[in-house]
Formats: C-alpha cells, sequence, structure tokens
C-alpha cells in the first residue's frame, strides 16, 4: 500500500479555515452561543461592562474571556497558566477566542475580579433547563464530597502546636535579625527574603492563634487556608471542604437521560445533616419548583429535617444510620406511651417513668428510666439494657413521633423504589467532576473563592448536560439557537 506524501515545510496554497476544523456539534459552538446570548443585564450581574473604556489601549472583549473561563472548566482546564496554553495551541480555543491568545495574567485579573459574579451563571443553567422542559423536577437527590483543599495537612495545628510555632518562628526572626545587623554591608532598603518569609509567617500564626482563641468550635486551624477543615476522605484525613449537589434527573423525549445539578455549595462542617434544608431551599429558588421527592443518605438524617419536611407536605426518601438498632426487639418504638400517667411500658410490660429534662447535643429531650432492681430480675437484662443500677433509660425528643412516622413510610415499597434511585442520580455528578472537569480538588484558597469555583464546576456540567441536548436537536437537522431559546426536550 503506497504511503500518503508528509512534509513539514509544505505552505498552504489557501489560508485555513478554523471554522472547517471544529465540528458543528462541538461543546465549543455551544459555550460560544451560550456567551453570546447575555445581554446586558447579565453582564451587569457579572459587575462587568461588555462595552470596554472609551479611552485607553485596546482590552480583550469580556465575552472572549468569559468563554475561555467557561469552555476551560468544560475541558478540564481550570488555572490560568493552563487556559493561557490552551488558548494558543488547541484549536477550539482558537475558534471560540477568535485566535485571540490572552495571556496568564489577563485571564488570572479577570477571573479573580468577576469569579463570584459568575456564581450566578449556575442559575442560568438551571433556568435554561426548566424553560426547555428538559429536567424532571419532581425528584431531586443531594449529597456531598469532600473535595481537597489546596493546603497540607501538615499545617494544621492546634493552640498549644502554634504556640510552638510561634516560639521557633520567634528564635529564628532574631537570629537572622543579628546576621543582618552583624554584616559589613550597607543596610537593605527591603528585608532579606528569608527574613520576609519568616515575618509573614509569624504574622500569620499570630492570626490563626487568635482566630482559633475566638471560636468555641474550632480545635485546629490550617495555616495555609484557614478556612478548611480536616476531614475524612478516601486519602485518608485531609484539609478539605464539604462540596454539596442538589441534582435532578433529565427527562428528554428520545429517552436519554442525564442530570441537572440545581444548587451547589460548599460548606466547612464534615457532617451532612446540617445541609439539607438549606440545599432544597437553594434548589427551589433556582427552579421555582417545589419538588415533590427528594432523596438523600443517612447522613442528611435529623428529626428536625423529618419533622420540617413532613409539614411542608414534601416526601424525603432517606434512611436512618441506626437501621440496625431499629430491627432490635428492644428499641425505644416497641415502648408504647401511656399519655395519662406520663409513662412507657417496654416489650415485657415493666414502667419506664419520667425522671427529668436534659440536654442532648442541642436538643432538649425528656428522659424516662425504669427501675434498676427490675432490670436486673428481667430475662432481657444485658440486651435491653446493662445499667443494673438505675435501669433502662428512653430519651424522647420532640421530633419522636415526626420519626415514627417517617420510619413507617420508609418500610414501604414506595419509600424502597425511589430510594434506589439516589445512587445512580447524584453520585456519578461528583465522578463526572472529578474524572472529567479536573476537579479533585480546590486551587483558590478561602470559603467564599471555593465556592465560586464549585459554582463554576457545576456551571460547567450543566453547559455539558445542555450540550448533549442541543446536539440532539443539530442531528434532527434543526437550524443553531440560541443556548437558552432551543427546545433541547423537543
Amino acid at each position: 500500500m503506497p504511503l500518503r506524501y508528509m512534509n513539514r515545510d509544505q505552505g498552504m496554497l489557501m489560508p485555513p479555515d478554523l471554522d472547517e476544523w471544529v465540528a458543528q456539534d462541538h461543546p465549543v459552538r455551544f459555550v460560544a452561543a451560550f456567551v453570546d446570548e447575555l445581554d446586558r443585564a447579565d453582564w451587569e450581574a457579572l459587575e462587568i461592562d461588555p462595552d470596554g473604556a472609551a479611552i485607553g489601549p485596546p482590552a480583550y472583549a469580556p465575552r472572549v474571556l468569559l468563554a475561555a473561563w467557561l469552555y476551560g472548566f468544560m475541558s478540564g482546564v481550570r488555572s490560568s497558566r493552563r487556559l493561557e496554553e490552551a488558548c494558543r495551541d488547541q484549536i477550539p480555543f482558537a475558534w471560540l477566542l477568535g485566535q485571540q491568545c490572552p495571556d496568564h495574567n489577563t485571564l488570572w485579573r479577570f477571573y479573580k475580579n468577576h469569579r463570584h459574579a459568575m456564581r450566578g451563571l449556575l442559575t442560568r443553567t438551571v433556568v435554561a433547563a426548566v424553560r426547555s422542559k428538559l429536567v424532571d423536577l419532581a425528584l431531586q437527590a443531594v449529597d456531598g464530597t469532600k473535595m481537597h483543599a489546596n493546603a497540607s495537612g501538615d499545617r494544621t495545628l492546634d493552640a498549644a502546636g502554634l504556640k510552638r510555632l510561634l516560639v521557633r518562628l520567634g528564635a529564628a526572626v532574631d537570629a537572622l535579625e543579628a546576621q543582618n545587623e552583624g554584616s559589613e554591608d550597607a543596610s537593605p532598603v527591603h528585608l532579606p527574603a528569608e527574613l520576609a518569609e519568616k515575618e509573614a509567617l509569624r504574622e500569620r500564626v499570630r492570626s490563626a492563634m487568635e482566630k482559633l482563641a475566638g471560636s468555641e468550635e474550632l480545635e485546629r486551624i490550617n495555616l495555609t487556608d484557614e478556612d478548611a477543615r480536616l476531614m475524612k476522605s478516601r486519602q485518608g484525613i485531609v484539609p478539605a471542604y464539604n462540596a454539596q449537589a442538589m441534582v435532578s434527573p433529565v427527562v428528554r423525549a428520545d429517552g436519554s437521560g442525564g442530570m441537572v445539578i440545581t444548587a451547589a455549595e460548599v460548606v466547612t462542617a464534615p457532617n451532612d445533616f446540617g445541609q439539607l434544608e438549606p440545599m432544597m431551599e437553594r434548589a427551589e429558588e433556582a427552579t421555582e419548583v417545589r419538588s415533590a421527592m427528594t432523596l438523600a443518605d443517612a447522613g442528611y438524617h435529623s428529626g428536625r429535617n423529618v419533622e420540617t419536611y413532613e409539614e411542608r407536605g414534601q416526601r424525603v426518601a432517606m434512611p436512618e444510620s441506626q437501621d440496625r438498632a431499629l430491627r432490635g426487639h428492644y428499641h425505644k418504638d416497641r415502648f408504647i406511651y401511656d399519655a395519662e400517667r406520663d409513662s412507657y411500658l417496654c416489650p415485657e410490660g415493666r414502667r419506664l417513668r419520667f425522671t427529668r429534662t436534659k440536654r442532648t447535643r442541642g436538643t432538649l429531650m425528656k428522659l424516662y428510666r425504669g427501675s434498676g432492681s427490675v432490670c436486673r430480675a428481667c430475662p432481657a437484662f444485658g440486651v435491653c439494657t446493662k445499667d443494673g443500677r438505675h435501669g433502662r433509660a428512653l430519651e424522647i425528643g420532640p421530633h419522636d413521633d415526626a420519626l415514627k412516622r417517617h420510619r413507617a413510610w420508609m418500610s414501604t415499597d414506595e419509600a424502597a423504589a425511589a430510594y434506589r434511585r439516589r445512587q445512580g442520580l447524584v453520585e456519578p455528578v461528583f465522578g463526572i467532576i472529578k474524572e472529567q472537569h479536573g476537579g479533585r480538588r480546590f486551587l483558590l484558597r478561602g470559603l467564599g473563592n471555593v465556592s465560586a469555583e464549585w459554582s463554576l464546576l457545576a456551571t460547567a456540567f450543566n453547559l455539558k448536560t445542555l450540550w448533549r441536548a442541543w446536539k440532539a436537536g443539530l442531528g434532527r437537522g434543526e437550524q443553531p439557537r440560541l443556548a437558552s431559546s432551543v427546545d433541547l426536550a423537543a
């Protein structure tokens, strides 16, 4: 078989047309349509003047820089230096930016100045999906993932560790100052680099000590990123943030699926149970629809959450972490309440009387106790309770009745069928963001900055979902239209 002729020095008889090198259904074309559709009100919401200044040297158009960052997040390019390289080397970026190549400083300034306002783009993608009837808002699932912070675990210290480090830094600074004063050279105008670095670190340590002393919840603090917290992940205990996402399924006429992120947030709390209500509220605010069914794992379970959404008429399919204990014969749900005598009868017919109220983890509970002598003589002693002195105790909280009703519903086939959909709906979202969008760890530091970064990752995820529907429309021979006006579900 003859070989194709190849000559790297061969010139082109006609100039290349980049438009022919980018497929009509390429995602970069959808990003261009999405950005070109932004009107003046949208740019004002982003705190950007789309017209530029009347005087001065020509600047890159905001739509050029915004498009670069959006497609960068979609393709896993999230640093300004890598984005500069992509604008120079990759054909899709060259087409998107009209062959302009902004340097990394220009890209970084735009990102730094506008990334917080760019969080509003996530809502815009949600609105586009809702208006296109692309998303099934009757169902949603929430989950969280631990995202590594841009910080080292070795820099996380408690008060005693900070104090020891401050002492060592003081000695090091004194030694460096003594060396500088003993030198015969003229005193430098600026501090030597090593001394300046030690001084800056000493100030950070002092600031961290003040923050730690002023907080009742913090036990340790990271010197690199003071907002990051030690959290358990698959890689061990690392400085991290808890990234939350609410997801609804995509439903299209051709039967193809997918997911849309309707809300995204970052918190410093390592647990999830306090995040259910705010995530449901943010999703409802973005979609303007109150979902009939929410799926959440046991990490979100609490009596307050169960009762809140029971009162609102919303179903939350959410198991409990104590499922094994619930199956026990002597779980407190099997004790019968006697309202007339304000007491409980245990499964063996013994009575537990009201003793006092107590506060457990911030919740006021009513304490009921049996008799130590009666419990010791009971055949269930050692299984029901091992407290031979005081006997079996029950702590009854303000949400116990709602919890019982929720447990009864969770045992139904309806609840089981709904909950089975949770894992396949929300967990793949985190895998896609980490693998395809390069979002395994945050590049920025500070809660506000990583929240903006997570929101842009969610925006990029939604843009890919919208692009697939847009691409399917092109495949049916439709004329390409603007991103949020095209009938994506047709």
